[in-house]
């Protein structure tokens, strides 16, 4: 029983010195993680914040799910 204790810590010590070689890529969110969504306040729709276009406008910050829908707003408010 022993045995196979020291055998199970040294299977994960090695695959935790493997995964430390091969760390995350930078910009790319982990699979499950949380997304923050914004409204878009002209057609109402709801976009991760990420790929929002981003207005300000009377020194308020918009988040738009496109150019147009950005450009609607502004002339319409």
């Amino acid at each position: 029983m022993m045995r196979l204790a020291i055998f199970g810590l040294l299977v994960l010590a090695l695959v935790l010195l493997i995964r430390s070689f091969f760390p995350p890529s930078p910009g790319k969110e982990r699979i499950g993680a949380a997304t923050e969504m914004v409204k878009d306040p002209n057609c109402e729709t709801y976009i991760p914040k990420t790929e929002a276009v981003v207005r300000t406008l009377r020194g308020a910050t918009h988040y738009f799910c496109s150019e147009k829908c950005a450009e609607e707003f502004s002339r319409t408010s």
